[in-house]
């Protein structure tokens, strides 16, 4: 049996507690690849030593195949056990013995109307979700099915501790995801598969840059579409690299035949569309190649972590073609997962971690996603140098472009720089924010940036007991304050006078 982690044993404790208090709905949340089947084959041992019998529900045939070989290799008594799709529960109700508890795979699917009949026909029954990803793009909260949500780990913890592999982020810049229709995941998929046809700009050369960063190492390719997926696949076959494509319409047989000989390494890259995402295990695979953009969160990191189960000495490689990375952000990120409905802006493709769209090109990013280049911001898909003033400029695309790496660990003074000035924050709040500014571009002094923004520009005046505040909560000598607000003051005496209009101290 495989001897549970100590934040494993935490999410089986407290799960069951709740049950324990008579909770009916229970939702855990854990990242990808942090050991979901072995807490799931835990707890249903538990469960079934005690005389219970247990409904495991997943929608998809991957899912359902790891956790019957979970179950196996943990000492679960299958015959207490039913594994089957949502689909042919709902047609088996009146055959199947009454569970006494319900589990759910991908608990974020449980809002869909089959598991919804599921829940209602055993109205009386326990059920227990498990996701990495506890999130609808509606902004739909999952109280109405759970209660209580036991969380894990975030996904920084269980690099550092060894339990996911690191990882580093390779992004095409130059991406124009304007063109991308993401009102749905269809729409999404077919508007991005127009590009890889009529315009280069969205993928820039997946095969130039595979062999760049990652040649010979087995790769899993995420394709908006099958047409896309057997192009990519013909790209690297041309090249003489085994390539392979499999989705969900490909016959049984065929796909697990194709799965067996990518895990036993016959194959190189294995290119899919919708099919390895959720559920689906290869430890050794370390490379992913994105090239279906999207704005789901969920799909996102379903898919950049796939390659990040940990191995000794293993570093995953994440190739992205789309933007998702500047877009949605790193595995890192700080997510805030609840099972309570958000404001659609929280919730929508708008919300979340704070963004900004590039003057230049349009493209809306967020804001720790920015590209450092000698030392200012870029946006991180059209290169332009991030300015105050709007550009006038006309973009170029350069399909020859080189992926950039993107770093994860800007997230405080970027986001800083960007705030505005407000005056209801105080003084030290302001001067940290115009510190900010100064570190991210590289030049000018942050009391004047300060003063200039909420006296000169705004006509903000401060008593003399505020400036000493500020001096001592910051450490800054006073005189400079002094000196930096006095020449803020005469500025907007002068715009008084003269009709001088100020320009934007940001």
């Amino acid at each position: 049996m495989y001897q549970l982690r100590p934040y494993q044993t935490k999410l089986v404790t407290e799960a069951r507690a709740f049950l324990s208090q008579g909770y009916k709905g229970v939702l855990i949340q854990s990242p990808p690849g942090s050991g979901k089947s072995v807490v799931i084959a835990e707890i249903v041992r538990l469960a079934t030593n005690k005389g219970g019998h247990v409904l495991f529900l997943a929608h998809r045939k991957e899912l359902l195949d790891n956790i019957d070989e979970a179950f196996k290799e943990n000492d679960v008594d299958l015959t207490k056990v039913i594994i089957l799709s949502p689909g042919k529960v709902v047609n088996r109700f009146l055959n199947l013995p009454k569970p006494t508890l319900i589990i759910t795979d991908e608990g974020h699917h449980g809002k869909a109307a089959t598991y919804k009949k599921i829940y209602d026909f055993y109205n009386d029954v326990p059920r227990l979700g498990f996701t990495a990803t506890p999130w609808r793009m509606n902004g739909d909260g999952f109280t109405d099915i759970y209660e209580k949500m036991v969380s894990g780990p975030s996904i920084q913890w269980l690099i550092d501790n060894q339990c996911l592999a690191p990882y580093r982020w390779y992004s095409i810049p130059l991406i124009d995801r304007m063109k991308v229709d993401f009102k749905n995941a269809t729409r999404e998929a077919h508007s991005a598969a127009e590009l890889y046809t009529s315009d280069a700009t969205i993928q820039g050369d997946i095969l130039k840059n595979y062999e760049k960063y990652a040649d010979g190492r087995q790769a899993i390719v995420y394709a908006p579409t099958i047409d896309v997926s057997k192009m990519i696949v013909g790209w690297f076959n041309g090249a003489g690299i085994q390539a392979v494509h499999a989705d969900g319409k490909t016959p049984a047989k065929e796909r697990d035949q194709i799965m067996s000989d990518f895990k036993t390494g016959k194959i190189t890259i294995l290119s899919n569309v919708d099919l390895i995402s959720e559920g689906f295990n290869v430890p050794d695979v370390g490379v992913i190649i994105l090239c279906r953009p999207t704005q789901s969160l969920v799909l996102h990191l379903q898919q950049s972590m796939r390659g990040m189960r940990y191995k000794d000495r293993k570093e995953s490689i994440i190739l992205d073609h789309v933007g998702n990375g500047a877009n949605i952000g790193l595995p890192t990120d700080e997510f805030e997962w609840t099972i309570e409905s958000r404001s659609r802006k929280k919730s929508s493709s708008d919300g979340g971690p704070p963004k900004m769209t590039c003057p230049t090109c349009a493209q809306q990013f967020l804001l720790k996603s920015l590209l450092k280049k000698n030392d200012k911001p870029h946006c991180p898909f059209c290169l332009s140098e991030i300015e105050i003033e709007e550009r006038k400029s006309e973009v170029t695309f350069d399909e020859t472009v080189e992926m950039i790496e993107l770093n994860a660990e800007k997230a405080k003074i970027v986001r800083l720089s960007k705030q505005q000035y407000k005056h209801s924050k105080g003084l030290s709040a302001n001067y940290d924010i115009a510190k900010a500014k100064v570190k991210i571009d590289g030049k000018g002094n942050a009391l004047y940036k300060l003063f200039g923004s909420l006296t000169a520009y705004k006509g903000k005046e401060y008593a003399m007991n505020e400036l000493e505040q500020l001096s001592i909560d910051k450490n800054v000598s006073l005189d400079q304050i002094i000196r930096a607000y006095q020449w803020a003051l005469n500025k907007h005496n002068e715009q008084q006078t003269t009709g001088w209009q100020a320009a934007a101290f940001y």
